[in-house]
C-alpha cells in the first residue's frame, strides 16, 4: 500500500513538472518569436474561391 502512494505521489509531482516546463516554454517562445519583414511579405493569405472556369475547360477537354 506504501509503494502505491509514493507511485502516485512521484506520477503527480512528474505531470505538473511537465505541464509547467510545457507552459514556461510556450511563453518564452511566444514573446521571443517574430516574423521577420521579408517572410511576411511572402506569407499571403489563400482564397477560398473555386475557379469555375478552370474547372469548365477541364471539362470540356478532350480525353482518348
Amino acid at each position: 500500500m506504501e509503494n502505491d502512494k509514493d507511485l502516485l505521489l512521484v506520477s503527480v509531482f512528474t505531470f505538473f513538472t511537465v505541464l509547467l516546463w510545457i507552459s514556461f516554454e510556450l511563453i518564452k517562445t511566444t514573446k521571443t518569436t517574430t516574423v521577420s519583414a521579408p517572410v511576411a511579405q511572402i506569407v499571403t493569405t489563400l482564397s477560398a474561391s473555386i475557379d469555375t472556369q478552370a474547372l469548365s475547360a477541364l471539362k470540356e477537354r478532350k480525353t482518348y
